[in-house]
């Protein structure tokens, strides 16, 4: 019954997450930009599995922010990483390497649980703004984590269950992210 809870957590998050739509742009070329670089992940703890990755431009904000996603799924209890990447949002530009900014960002992004726990952290050697929450109706940890490294903006959200093992795998996968430019 928990695996389930868990699981419809994670597809109403994905759904309500910053309310980013689901859209395509057919114009010519897509408007996609050249300049957003998709993140790679240099460590997948054991028993994970990459379970979506979406392309540049398949999310796109209500302001014309394009999206990427890549996910990452424990097989065992359904923890998970979402890692959505893109444009550099229009309330960032100019403040990638503002705290309050990256926390603000993150804040907004989390607004579908309430954080305990409000803080900076360094994710690709890079600033990012961290909103932490523990939800006991599913008896999760959700962690939601924002940062800019040059064009490309990354956004992460995590869900665990509220062990050590595995939130220590959460981070363990989140601290391997890279981003290339």
């Amino acid at each position: 019954m928990k695996t389930k809870g868990i699981i419809m957590l994670a597809l109403v998050t994905t759904l309500l997450l910053s309310s980013i739509t689901y859209g395509c742009d057919f114009s010519f070329n897509n408007g996609l930009s050249s300049n957003v670089v998709t993140p790679t992940v240099g460590y997948v703890p054991q028993g994970w599995y990459c379970s979506a990755e979406d392309s540049y431009g398949t999310y796109v904000d209500s302001d014309g922010t394009k999206w990427g996603l890549i996910g990452y799924t424990d097989n065992t209890d359904d923890d998970f990483v979402q890692i959505y990447y893109g444009d550099v949002p229009p309330e960032l530009k100019g403040k990638e390497n503002d705290r309050d900014a990256l926390i603000a960002r993150a804040i907004v992004e989390s607004a579908t649980f309430e954080a305990y726990e409000v803080s900076e952290m360094i994710v690709a050697g890079q600033l990012a703004g961290c909103v932490e929450a523990y939800n006991s109706i599913y008896d999760v940890y959700e962690t939601e984590i924002v940062f800019v490294k040059g064009s490309t903006c990354v956004d992460i959200y995590a869900c665990c269950d509220p062990t050590y093992e595995d939130a220590e795998q959460v981070m363990s996968l989140i601290d391997s992210i890279n981003l290339w430019e």
